[in-house]
């Protein structure tokens, strides 16, 4: 198998084992109580003012531009 092959194949099993664990969190997530979803949010929330205390704005950036850029050159190599 090349080094292309495997790619390829590594990259389609991570495609099948993200739906997945996709459904498994969605499974998780609906069985929790309010109180429990509740309290998950705040973590989260808390989090992410923690997060914004030690990075200025310009270091934040918004990622999803980047990430679009990696996913088109996979689609256009038929990955």
């Amino acid at each position: 198998m090349t080094e292309n092959e495997k790619m390829i194949h590594y990259i389609r099993n991570w495609k099948v084992l993200g739906e997945e664990l996709d459904r498994m969190k969605t499974e998780e997530l609906s069985a929790l109580s309010r109180e429990e979803l509740a309290v998950r949010i705040n973590d989260v929330m808390l989090m992410v003012d923690e997060w914004s205390k030690v990075h200025s704005p310009l270091e934040r950036g918004g990622g999803l531009i980047e990430q679009q850029k990696v996913f088109s050159k996979w689609r256009t190599n038929r990955i």
